[in-house]
């Protein structure tokens, strides 16, 4: 296939038919963003990120956009900002690109997103994770992410799991979840 992990994030979302509104729990230097912000049919990308780095960097790649909704926060608190269903929700966990790689996501803040973000998800949509277990923070992060996905409600979710295994050192991979 020869595609990296963050173009099948890419392939997963152009297949989603309707993307209203959205989520990018991680966004980074913004990249994910701006690209979702390239759909016409999206209303509303909510952002969060605990890194004033990551806001600034983000909000000068994007632009002026009033559908993108930044908030300098942490993804475990997406309750106190989101207060309405959406169709994705986007996790590129880890550190920020070319940031301190001290600053990591934490498992614990994840799952508590996640525990959220599948409450608020619409019939249908889907929630995309891309994690990175090469890191010692990312490791435990991933161990931590597939307990507890392995005893989220199969009958309501459909999981996908993506993986590059000739890939040496802990590469990346994807998991989706799906609503049913």
């Amino acid at each position: 296939m020869g595609k990296k992990i963050t173009d099948l994030v890419k392939i997963i979302i152009d297949s989603k038919k309707e993307i209203k509104i959205a989520a990018d729990m991680t966004v980074g230097r913004g990249n994910d963003s701006k690209f979702l912000l390239e759909n016409p049919q999206l209303i509303r990308l909510y952002g969060f990120d605990i890194q004033k780095e990551a806001e600034n960097e983000a909000k000068n790649l994007i632009g002026p956009d009033p559908r993108f909704i930044f908030n300098l926060a942490s993804h475990a608190d997406v309750e106190k900002y989101i207060k309405e269903g959406i169709d994705l929700a986007i996790y590129n966990l880890g550190y920020l690109p070319r940031g301190n790689k001290e600053i990591t996501t934490t498992y614990e803040s994840t799952i508590q997103s996640l525990e959220k973000t599948l409450q608020l998800l619409n019939k249908e949509g889907i929630i995309i994770l891309t994690i990175y277990p090469g890191h010692p923070a990312g490791k435990i992060e991933s161990e931590q992410i597939e307990k507890y996905l392995a005893n989220i409600d199969q009958k309501k979710y459909e999981i996908t799991k993506i993986t590059q295994p000739t890939r040496p050192h802990n590469p990346p991979y994807i998991i989706v979840i799906e609503k049913n």
